[in-house]
């Protein structure tokens, strides 16, 4: 009876066990943008990645904002506005099929599989979005660490 409970007991904790998530950089859909105003330039600065493995869940959610922060443009005080946005893996967000069907990119990624933006201002942190569908939804505070 003892060996049965000591093979379940390993066989939850094997099930519970999460595959570590992976990142891609999504490089077509990254960009800087430059507006002049009185002959200064502005720089606006994103980067875009796909997330696979991703569930809605708090370690998840850590794992995510840790890859954001880590991730960061080096450079940040050199622009205006600088986010990262983070889309969850699907049949249709993923490198291979972006790049034959780009418009998937607005006409169902930006839509259906984007769940985070990270933003900055001029160097500064300023906010964390999290989204569902196409609904904003409250999201943990950004957690900070290299």
């Amino acid at each position: 009876m003892r060996n049965i409970f000591t093979f379940l007991l390993l066989c939850v904790m094997v099930s519970c066990e999460q595959e570590p998530l992976k990142f891609e950089k999504l490089v077509q859909f990254s960009r800087v943008d430059t507006i002049s105003d009185n002959g200064r330039p502005y720089y606006f600065k994103t980067d875009v990645f796909i997330v696979k493995k991703y569930s809605d869940n708090y370690q998840n959610e850590r794992s995510v904002d840790s890859f954001a922060y880590k991730n960061r443009a080096k450079d940040l005080a050199k622009y205006a506005s600088y986010q990262v946005e983070i889309y969850k893996y699907s049949d249709k967000t993923n490198i291979p099929n972006l790049k034959k069907n780009p418009k998937d990119f607005d006409n169902y990624t930006f839509i259906n599989d984007m769940i985070y933006i990270y933003r900055w201002s001029e160097g500064t942190w300023t906010s964390k979005m999290k989204f569902k569908g196409r609904e904003t939804v409250e999201a943990e505070q950004m957690i900070k660490e290299d």
